[in-house]
């Protein structure tokens, strides 16, 4: 596909642009082992990582969302930002890109308190242009409420903008929102499911946006 002309670029955060597992890790753990279910292994917790946190906590428990919830945000609020890693050289991306003219943003399951502070402890902010989180909409992905919201803060449209994701939700919500989407190949895996999802394109690393997008 033809990218010319798709000037706004909107990023998944997780597993795309950074690694936040070991404290994801950690909080689902402390959330189960709180409401009475047991230890999961980091490989169990990693496969839903960039999805919905309910949708993990359902594969895993029967219990109380809500309950689950606020221990996951207890421990995560220790966690989470303090063990955000940027993933391989994606700072260095976002800084070419937007060296080069490209509007950034983010639509992302992680909430905004921690979008904000990830992007402060990594100094990117300057190189974002909006974001949008899981308390910013009603649907989460696979729904494409964060990528049209991103897109109406960075006066964007469906003609000059693409997706750039990691999984399976960061595609199918780029199709519902009108967007072409990248894919990524994940630190998670799942490039199986993945590939069945019809990207526009897939992608070995971040590194190669910058020979399509000069």
């Amino acid at each position: 596909m033809d990218f010319t002309g798709r000037n706004n670029l909107i990023f998944d955060l997780d597993g795309t642009l950074i690694d936040s597992s070991e404290g994801v890790i950690i909080s689902t753990n402390y959330a189960l082992t709180s409401i009475g279910e047991k230890d999961r292994t980091p490989d169990e917790i990693k496969n839903f990582i960039g999805y919905p946190l309910e949708t993990m906590f359902n594969n895993f428990s029967d219990k109380s969302y809500s309950e689950f919830w606020n221990y996951f945000q207890e421990k995560a609020r220790e966690t989470v930002v303090a063990s955000t890693v940027p993933i391989g050289r994606s700072g260095y991306v976002l800084k070419e890109l937007y060296n080069r003219g490209y509007k950034i943003g983010i639509g992302t399951t992680k909430i905004r308190v921690h979008i904000e502070k990830i992007l402060d402890k990594l100094n990117w902010r300057k190189y974002i242009i909006a974001y949008v989180g899981a308390d910013d909409v009603t649907n989460v992905k696979p729904a494409p409420e964060a990528f049209i919201k991103a897109m109406a803060l960075m006066g964007a449209g469906c003609s000059d903008s693409v997706v750039i994701g990691d999984t399976v939700n960061d595609i199918l919500a780029a199709r519902a929102a009108g967007l072409p989407a990248i894919a990524v190949k994940s630190i998670f895996g799942g490039d199986g499911k993945l590939k069945k999802s019809n990207p526009d394109m897939l992608i070995e690393n971040l590194e190669e946006l910058l020979d399509i997008f000069k």
